[in-house]
């Protein structure tokens, strides 16, 4: 499992009709239960920069976790969702600065340290049933979704 995706990979540009794919995304979740390896903090939030990128920031992760401890497990190997987000988002920027699709470290539970994303209002995050709206200080930390032009190789 490659554990390191270099953010020159993101692309530089966002997908045509990402506003609403982005927000098709926030619906569809509305109601769906958190399940690992489904519907948990990293593959939000890597669904997210999929629908307004096209890039899939998590697809050697898909399917290779669906317990608390798999989790936890390609976790640890990945460095956290921290070391996650350093190795495969693109540039740290200051939360109060994101833009929507942008992932964002959030604290909101003391204990577990997630990923959110910002959805142009507010920042959310998957949550037991569905995806909850966090406070805007809830985020300690953000990166972009897109690269920046001098991130993205040349041909």
């Amino acid at each position: 499992m490659s554990t390191a995706l270099p953010a020159q990979r993101l692309p530089s540009v966002r997908v045509r009709e990402w506003p609403e794919r982005l927000a098709a995304l926030f619906a569809a979740r509305a109601g769906t239960p958190f399940t690992w390896g489904q519907h948990d903090c990293c593959l939000f939030a890597a669904d997210a920069v999929l629908a307004v990128t096209g890039h899939d920031l998590a697809a050697d992760l898909r399917g290779t976790y669906s317990t608390a401890a798999e989790a936890a497990r390609v976790l640890a190997q990945l460095g956290g969702v921290v070391g996650i987000a350093i190795a495969r988002a693109g540039k740290v920027v200051p939360a109060a600065l994101a833009q929507p699709g942008d992932v964002g470290l959030s604290h909101h539970d003391p204990e577990r340290p997630s990923l959110a994303v910002w959805g142009g209002a507010a920042w959310h995050a998957a949550a037991a049933v569905g995806v909850v709206a966090l406070q805007p200080d809830a985020v300690v930390r953000a990166w972009r979704c897109t690269a920046t032009p001098e991130e993205v190789p040349r041909a």
